[in-house]
Formats: structure tokens, C-alpha cells, sequence
């Protein structure tokens, strides 16, 4: 049986918070915004891989591959973010699952980020300290809902 508190507090009741901090509101819009774009351009360049397989065959000839490598590229990325910000979409409404459907494919893109020395280190960071401040907010979830 619920004490009389319990049912006088909706944060309880839901196991979510009443009121998201001001902190976690900026990082979803950022995070909206930055998973957004990567996306959709992601996602446009899987309808082009095409045409950019060719641009690169072009400008490296010693390149002996097709379109398929391309392709799977762009496919795992647009997977990879797209379920990123279908996290922040859960974190937003303040679910904890939201964070690890947020972090495993953030994660991961920075593993992928840290074998290829030719992507810029400020991308990296990026994933990294939105993981971080995302995860200390994950802290705070797992408390209110117990």
C-alpha cells in the first residue's frame, strides 16, 4: 500500500522526475540538432553513395572497390545516429532506458572515430562529453525511480 505521500507526488508515481534540469533540456536540443543534421546527411548520402563512389574513384584511381563498402558505411552511420537520437528522444520524456539506447551507438561511433586518425579529435569529443553529461543525468534518473 501507497503512503499518503506517494500519491500526492506525480514524480512518484511515474518513477520520473517532476521537473528535467535546465542542463539536460539544452543537451536534447543540442543533441536533437547535432543527431538531427548527421542523420539526415547520413541519410542522403546513402541515396548518393552512387555517385560519391565515383567521385572517389575518380580522385583515387588506386582505389579497387565499389559502391558496397560506401554503402554500408553511410548505412551504419545513419543506424548509428539515428538510434542516438531516438535516445535523447526517451531521455528527453525521462526514461533511463533512453540513456542506453543514447550511449551504446554514441560509443561505438567513437570507437569507430578513434581507428581512423582522419577524423577531427573535436568530433570525438563531442560523443564523448555528451555521453558523460548525458550519464550523469542517467545517475540522477536511476535514483528517482527507485
Amino acid at each position: 500500500m501507497k503512503s499518503p505521500r506517494q500519491n500526492d507526488d506525480p514524480g512518484r508515481q511515474t518513477g520520473r522526475p517532476e521537473k528535467r534540469p535546465l542542463l539536460v533540456s539544452l543537451l536534447c536540443f543540442f543533441s536533437w540538432i547535432y543527431y538531427g543534421i548527421l542523420t539526415g546527411l547520413f541519410l542522403l548520402a546513402l541515396f548518393y553513395s552512387g555517385w560519391i563512389s565515383e567521385v572517389i574513384h575518380q580522385y583515387l584511381p588506386d582505389g579497387k572497390g565499389t559502391t558496397l563498402p560506401v554503402s554500408l558505411l553511410f548505412f551504419g552511420m545513419f543506424l548509428l545516429h539515428g538510434t542516438a537520437f531516438t535516445g535523447v528522444i526517451f531521455l528527453w520524456y525521462g526514461r533511463s532506458k533512453g540513456y542506453l539506447v543514447f550511449a551504446i551507438p554514441t560509443i561505438l561511433i567513437t570507437v569507430s572515430h578513434l581507428f581512423r586518425p582522419d577524423i577531427s579529435w573535436i568530433s570525438t569529443a563531442i560523443y564523448t562529453i555528451l555521453v558523460i553529461l548525458f550519464g550523469i543525468y542517467y545517475r540522477q534518473l536511476k535514483r528517482s525511480a527507485e
